[in-house]
C-alpha cells in the first residue's frame, strides 16, 4: 500500500498532468467568445440607432444578451483559480483565524520552526504578512517576496484611498510621499481607525521601508538567513501602540522551506493567512486571493476565553468570507478549538464544540502548542486530503464544465436569434444594387451614359464653331504685348536717348553703338513676345476646365478629394485611372491625351517671331531680302541718325511680328477642337469606351450615386458586418473547445 506521501504525490501528478493546459485552452476559448459577443452586441447597439426597418428593429431587440458576459467573466475567474490550484506542486492547507488565536503556534508545532521564523507573542498580531511553509528535506530556506512599486500601490495603498474616498490617488511612491495626510481624518472619510492605520504606519514610516520596495512592475524574491526572517514578518509596537518594526510593510509574502516533524507528509504546504481585526485593509483581499488559488483545505483556529465562551458573529463572518472563495467549504473545512493549558479553557472548548453550527469535515479540541496534539489533527487532515481532495476538485471542475456547457448553449440561442435579424428584408441586396446601377448608368436613350454623351457632343459642336473665330485669349495677349512693345521700347523710350547713344559712340564707335542697340532691341522683343505663352495656356486650360465641368456635373464624378477643378482635376483623374484602374486602357488613353494637351510658345509662336527678329541682328544672311539696311553707319554717323534708324528698325519689326501673329489667332481654337475631338473619340465613341465607363462607375458607384446606391451599399455592408460577427461567434462557440473535464 502506498505511503501517504506517495498518495499526495500521485494526486499532484494527476492534477498537473493535463488539467492546467486544458483549462488554459478553455480560458482562451472563453475569452474568444466574450470578444465575439462584445463585437456582436456593440454592432447590435449601432444598428438599433441607424436602422428604421421595424421588423429588423424587433429582431434586434429580441436578442437576449442578458447576463451572458457576467457569467463568462465569473467562469474565467473560476477557471483561473482552478488552473492555479491544479498547477501547484504541493497540496496546501490554509490556516485561518482571528489574531491571537494560535495560528502561529500551530504552524510551529507542525513544521518544527521556531519564533525566529514564525514569531508568536501574547496579546498582539505578530505575523504581519502571508507565509507559506513548505515541507522540504534539508536545511531551512527562507525566500522573502518584496513588493514592487506597482503591487505596493495597487494591493496596499490604493484600497485605503478607495475605502476612505481620498483624492487624488497616488500613481507613484513619490506622489504618495508628497501626499498631505493630516492628523485629523478628512471630511468624508468614515473610518477613523482605517485612516490612522494608513497615515501613522504606511505614510509616516515610508522612508523607513521604502528602500525595500522594488522599482517597476514585478515583485522580487530574496533569500534571507533564517535568523533574519523575523525582521521581515514580525510587527512590534511600543507601549503607546506605535510601530517599532517596519520591514514587514514592504513584504508581500514569505516562503519557508523546511522538513516537517511528521515524516510521512509529502508535498504539503501550510499557508498562514493573515488575521483580521487590526484595521489593515489588505487582509481580506489577501485572504480571498489565497483561499481561491493557494489552498486546498482550510483549518480554522479559535481559542475561547475561559470566562466568556460562545461562537461570535466574527467567527461566522470569517467562515462566510472563506465560503465566498473556496468551493464546497463544508467538504474542505476543519475546525481546531485551541485548548490553552495556561488559561485552562477546556470547558469553554467543549462548549464551543457542542454548539458548533458551521459545517466542517471535523472539529477537534487540541493544544496547538503541543506538537503531539497538533500532529494528530494534521494526520487526520492529511488522510482526508489523500482520500478525498481529488474527488472534491473533480466535482468542482465538473460543475464549472456544466456551467460552461450552459453558456455554450445560451450562445447558440443568441446565434439563432441573430441570424433572423435581416430575414424580413430583401436579402439579395446585391441584386437590387446591380439593378439600380444598370438603370442609373443607362443606355443611349437614357441615364448617365446618354447625359454624358449629349454633354460632350454639345461641347464638340461649340468648339467646332469656334474654329471660325480667332482665339480671344491669344488675341488679347498679343494686343497687350504690342502695347508693352510700344510703351517700353528700351533706348527708344529712354528720357534722353540721344545723350545715351552719344556716350556709347564715345565709348566705342558709331558702328558698334548701332549694332549693340539693335541687339538690345531684339532681345527686348524676344522677352516681350515670350509672354504670349500665357495666352496659349489660357486656351488649353479652358479646354480642361470645360471637360472637367462636364465630368463633375453631368458625369457626377466630383469624387476626388480636395474639390479639384480644371487641369488639376484632369491630372488627378488620369492618375486615379493609372494607379487604381489599370485595366481600363481606353479611358486611360483618353485622359492621357487630354492631360498632355499643351500649346507651347516655343512650338507655335517662336518660329514666327524669330524670322523677323533676325532683321535686328547684325548678321547679314545671304540673299535675305527681308533684311533692309536702314542706315549705313560710318565714322561720322551722329547719335540722332542712329536713334532714327533704331526707331525705324524697331517699329518695322514689331509691325511684321504682329501681322504674322494675327495669322495664328485661329490656331488655338483649331488645336482645342482637334484635341476635344480626339478625347471624345477615345472616351465616348470608341467601341471599348462604354464598357470601360461601366466598369469604372461600378467600382465607384457608391460615391457617384450616394443617395441611390451609397445607402444601399451601406445597408449591405451593415448586414454583411452583422453576419460576419454572427459567423465569428458561431466559429468560436464550438462545444469541443470548452471541454476540459472528463
Amino acid at each position: 500500500m502506498p505511503t501517504r506521501a506517495e498518495q499526495v504525490a500521485n494526486i499532484i501528478e494527476r492534477r498537473s498532468s493535463y488539467l492546467p493546459k486544458k483549462i488554459a485552452t478553455v480560458e482562451k476559448e472563453l475569452q474568444a467568445r466574450a470578444s465575439a459577443l462584445y463585437n456582436l452586441e456593440t454592432h447590435r447597439e449601432a444598428l438599433l440607432q441607424e436602422n428604421t426597418n421595424l421588423p429588423v428593429l424587433e429582431y434586434l431587440k429580441a436578442i437576449n444578451f442578458s447576463d451572458i458576459q457576467e457569467r463568462i467573466a465569473s467562469e474565467l475567474v473560476v477557471l483561473s483559480k482552478l488552473r492555479s490550484r491544479f498547477s501547484r506542486n504541493t497540496l496546501n492547507i490554509g490556516v485561518m483565524g482571528l489574531m491571537g488565536q494560535g495560528k502561529s503556534t500551530l504552524l510551529k508545532s507542525l513544521s518544527g520552526l521556531s519564533d525566529r521564523e514564525i514569531p508568536a507573542y501574547e496579546g498582539s498580531a505578530c505575523t504581519a504578512v502571508r507565509s507559506v511553509v513548505c515541507n522540504q528535506e534539508g536545511s531551512v530556506e527562507v525566500r522573502v517576496v518584496l513588493h514592487s512599486e506597482k503591487t505596493f500601490l495597487e494591493e496596499v495603498i490604493l484600497p485605503y484611498y478607495k475605502s476612505l474616498k481620498l483624492k487624488p490617488e497616488p500613481r507613484t511612491l513619490d506622489e504618495f510621499a508628497r501626499t498631505s495626510l493630516l492628523a485629523k481624518m478628512p471630511v468624508g472619510a468614515t473610518d477613523e481607525a482605517v485612516y490612522q492605520h494608513l497615515r501613522s504606519e504606511y505614510f509616516q514610516n515610508l522612508e523607513k521601508y521604502r528602500h525595500l520596495i522594488v522599482p517597476g512592475i514585478e515583485p522580487q524574491q530574496k533569500i534571507v538567513p533564517v535568523e533574519q526572517v523575523a525582521e521581515y514578518v514580525r510587527q512590534e509596537r511600543n507601549t503607546q501602540g506605535e510601530l517599532i518594526t517596519f520591514k514587514h510593510l514592504a513584504v508581500r509574502e514569505v516562503n519557508i522551506f523546511c522538513p516537517f516533524n511528521n515524516s510521512d507528509v509529502g508535498k504539503i504546504a501550510l499557508v498562514d493567512i493573515p488575521g483580521l481585526g487590526d484595521s489593515k485593509l489588505g487582509d481580506e483581499t489577501v485572504m480571498l486571493e489565497t483561499l481561491g488559488t493557494a489552498v486546498d483545505v482550510v483549518l480554522f483556529i479559535t481559542r475561547p476565553d475561559p470566562q466568556r465562551y460562545q461562537w461570535r458573529k466574527v467567527d461566522t463572518e470569517l467562515y462566510d468570507i472563506a465560503a465566498q472563495e473556496l468551493n464546497n467549504l463544508a467538504g474542505r473545512a476543519f475546525m481546531v478549538i485551541n485548548h490553552s493549558q495556561r488559561t485552562d479553557n477546556i470547558n469553554a472548548c467543549k462548549a464551543l464544540k457542542d454548539t458548533l453550527q458551521m459545517q466542517v469535515v471535523s472539529c477537534e479540541i487540541a493544544d496547538c502548542s503541543n506538537p503531539d496534539d497538533a500532529n494528530q489533527v494534521f494526520n487526520r487532515i492529511l488522510n482526508y486530503l489523500a482520500e478525498h481532495i481529488l474527488e472534491i476538485d473533480e466535482k468542482y471542475a465538473r460543475q464549472s464544465q456544466e456551467r460552461l456547457m450552459k453558456i455554450q448553449q445560451d450562445i447558440d440561442v443568441i446565434i439563432q436569434s441573430a441570424r433572423k435579424v435581416f430575414s424580413g428584408t430583401d436579402s439579395d441586396l446585391s441584386r437590387v444594387i446591380d439593378d439600380t446601377y444598370d438603370d442609373l448608368f443607362g443606355t443611349d436613350r437614357d441615364g448617365w451614359w446618354r447625359e454624358i454623351t449629349i454633354a460632350f457632343q454639345d461641347l464638340r459642336l461649340e468648339f467646332a464653331k469656334r474654329c471660325q473665330s480667332p482665339s480671344h485669349s491669344l488675341e488679347s495677349t498679343i494686343e497687350k504685348v504690342y502695347q508693352d512693345c510700344k510703351e517700353k521700347a528700351g533706348i527708344l523710350t529712354a528720357n534722353n536717348p540721344e545723350d545715351e547713344i552719344n556716350k556709347q559712340i564715345q565709348a566705342s564707335n558709331p558702328m558698334k553703338a548701332y549694332g549693340d542697340y539693335r541687339d538690345l532691341l531684339r532681345t527686348l522683343l524676344s522677352d516681350r513676345f515670350s509672354n504670349l505663352d500665357e495666352g496659349l495656356k489660357e486656351s488649353t486650360e479652358e479646354v480642361k476646365v470645360r471637360i472637367a465641368e462636364i465630368l463633375i456635373t453631368s458625369g457626377k464624378l466630383g469624387i476626388l478629394p480636395n474639390s479639384l477643378e480644371g487641369s488639376e482635376f484632369i491630372k488627378a483623374f488620369r492618375e486615379l485611372l493609372e494607379q487604381e484602374h489599370s485595366d481600363l486602357k481606353r479611358l486611360q488613353q483618353g485622359f492621357q491625351i487630354l492631360d498632355s494637351f499643351e500649346l507651347s510658345y516655343s512650338g507655335l509662336i517662336e518660329p514666327q517671331i524669330y524670322q523677323y527678329l533676325v532683321s535686328l541682328s547684325n548678321i547679314q544672311l545671304a540673299n535675305d531680302e527681308s533684311q533692309d539696311t536702314t542706315l549705313k553707319v560710318g565714322p561720322n554717323t551722329t547719335a540722332d541718325l542712329i536713334l532714327s534708324a533704331l526707331e525705324i528698325d524697331y517699329n518695322r519689326t514689331v509691325a511684321r511680328i504682329k501681322a504674322a501673329l494675327e495669322e495664328l489667332l485661329y490656331q488655338p481654337s483649331i488645336a482645342a477642337y482637334a484635341r476635344i475631338e480626339k478625347f471624345i473619340d477615345n472616351i465616348i465613341y470608341h467601341k471599348e469606351a462604354q464598357k470601360d465607363w461601366k466598369k469604372f462607375l461600378r467600382r465607384v458607384r457608391a460615391k457617384v450615386w450616394a443617395e441611390e446606391i451609397g445607402k444601399l451599399e451601406q445597408e449591405q455592408q451593415r448586414q454583411q458586418d452583422w453576419l460576419n460577427r454572427v459567423k465569428r461567434l458561431e466559429e468560436v462557440n464550438r462545444v469541443e473547445t470548452i471541454q476540459f473535464s472528463t
